[in-house]
């Protein structure tokens, strides 16, 4: 309430118009009207009749509102919600809500991407895996092939000459065996450390023999064996070679007749 107000209520209190309270102070109405207005103060003089005439204390009569009392009072309702602390303001909630709910999205939008990225990778890593094996068994086919061609043409030349006649306790002593000494010659000598040679001799009429090659000492690529053969019945003499897992067999001659000092046979090696 202001002053103006505060000195019209009490004029209204002690029913007074307002040209009455200005005789009572020497003052005209048009000024008791400005002060009721707010358009002007009474001075010192004026206050305190009005104090006296009113029952009231100076300090009564001035206890008043200014203008902007309502909205200081409405400030001060207001100041805790000021206070408030910033996480309690409800602008501030959503902020904070935003706040952590952008970069929450943005994690998940990368570990889905990178889960994408693992499993893509994955089924990359499979099939190239696949692939790879795939070539590894075409290069174990083609190196089994050239390996085969390699050993068709690894036998460059055979020799054969004729032993003298035995009996072995091996064999079927019912027969007689004459020894042949096969000697035979590689045309690749850089396999001699990875190659074992051994010689058969098979045919219809008596089981299959095997003897060991030996390598004939001062030569390389040389071997030679004394194999049992059983005349007349037409035998074959081969040697067989074997080189890492791969095994080759070369039929050399097959053997038409035999005598103390000579031999025939049909050559089965074609010459190189």
């Amino acid at each position: 309430m202001t002053l103006g107000q505060r000195i019209q209520e009490h004029r209204l209190r002690l029913e007074l118009s307002q040209e009455a309270l200005g005789e009572k102070l020497g003052v005209s109405r048009q000024a008791v009207s400005k002060w009721e207005a707010d358009a002007a103060v009474p001075d010192t003089d004026k206050l305190i009749a009005l104090s006296k005439l009113f029952g009231l204390t100076l300090n009564e009569l001035l206890q008043v509102e200014g203008p902007e009392a309502g909205q200081e009072a409405e400030n001060a309702e207001e100041t805790p919600r000021s206070e408030l602390r910033e996480e309690e303001k409800p602008g501030k909630k959503k902020m904070h809500a935003a706040s952590w709910l952008l970069p929450g999205l943005a994690v998940l939008a990368l570990v889905l991407g990178l889960t994408a990225m693992v499993v893509s990778f994955g089924r990359t890593m499979g099939q190239l895996s696949d692939r790879i094996a795939r070539l590894e068994l075409r290069v174990s086919q083609l190196e089994a092939t050239q390996s085969a061609a390699d050993l068709e043409n690894l036998v460059a030349d055979c020799k054969l000459e004729v032993g003298s006649a035995v009996y072995s306790s091996q064999m079927d002593s019912a027969r007689l065996y004459r020894d042949v000494t096969v000697t035979v010659s590689l045309s690749r000598t850089d396999l001699v450390e990875e190659q074992t040679v051994f010689f058969q001799v098979y045919g219809a009429g008596a089981e299959a023999r095997q003897v060991d090659g030996q390598a004939v000492p001062g030569t390389r690529g040389v071997y030679s064996a004394q194999v049992p053969v059983v005349p007349g019945l037409g035998e074959t003499i081969a040697v067989v070679i074997q080189i890492g897992g791969t095994e080759y067999l070369q039929p050399l001659a097959r053997i038409s007749s035999m005598s103390d000092n000579a031999i025939f046979y049909d050559p089965l090696l074609e010459q190189k």
